[in-house]
């Protein structure tokens, strides 16, 4: 029987954490062939059995909500990374396959005037913008539909990579909502296979299993046309009846 896709990333997400959290101060003295805490290690501090803890990095069984967050404070997860382990153990409705803005939802992007707007979808697909953001970040009407999100394009689209100071930062950030955007199980799709096929960088940053939660505002430097950088706030606004859609609103930093 196949593994539920859910269990099998939660098993892939506790052990990537579990290799970058540092061993107790005990073991130094130690010879160590992981790098991070021994399952075993885990266990202990978690008060399950080595052989439990085992087969939940294994994706071979379910835990509680109480077990995720005891394993969650033995690792030392933060709470968007703790938010994203209990969301893996719950149930989820999978986001709509073709995702359309509703027409006063684009109306109201289109009219916010001089400040740049996009709305986004699952997996950061963009799905309707207005001409301050295009001429902020890139010509999105230029970029075909397939290629349209917000991840895939800080890889692919050299215009809209230019436009932050802090690329790597950008990325790491963007890749981490991705992943916590989708409890159903690991983010899958054709862009994501060709990405790991061809990008090196996107490659390395997926597979650390990092997961970062969408909030309310994020600070960025970006590099506006001409070269000059600029701090900007990044808005994130909700849709209140379609919790897979966000408004994003650019607002030069006070």
């Amino acid at each position: 029987m196949a593994r539920d896709p859910r269990l099998a990333q939660l098993g892939a997400f506790l052990h990537a954490r579990r290799d970058e959290t540092p061993p107790p101060a005990s073991a130094e003295s130690e010879r160590r062939q992981v790098p991070g805490l021994r399952r075993g290690e885990v266990a202990a501090l978690a008060f399950v059995s080595t052989e439990y803890y085992t087969r939940i990095e294994q994706g071979r069984v379910l835990p509680s909500t109480d077990v995720i967050r005891r394993i969650a404070g033995a690792l030392g997860l933060d709470a968007d990374q703790t938010r994203y382990a209990l969301d893996l153990v719950a149930v989820a409705d999978p986001p709509p396959a073709n995702p359309e803005p509703s027409d006063p939802l684009r109306r109201l992007v289109e009219r916010m005037g001089e400040v740049p707007a996009i709305l986004v979808g699952p997996a950061t697909s963009v799905l309707a913008w207005n001409s301050a953001a295009a001429r902020l970040l890139t010509d999105f009407g230029a970029v075909p539909p397939e290629g349209r999100r917000y991840v895939q394009m800080l890889f692919t689209d050299p215009v809209f990579q230019s436009r932050f100071a802090d690329l790597e930062a950008m990325r790491r950030t963007v890749i981490g909502i991705v992943r916590a955007s989708t409890p159903a199980g690991p983010p899958s799709g054709d862009w994501i296979d060709e990405l790991l096929r061809t990008d090196p960088c996107f490659k390395a940053l997926w597979e650390r299993n990092d997961v970062v939660r969408p909030h309310t505002r994020l600070r960025v430097r970006l590099r506006l046309p001409g070269g000059v950088e600029e701090t900007w706030d990044q808005v994130v606004l909700q849709v209140v009846d379609d919790a897979h859609q966000r408004l994003i609103a650019f607002v030069p930093a006070g």
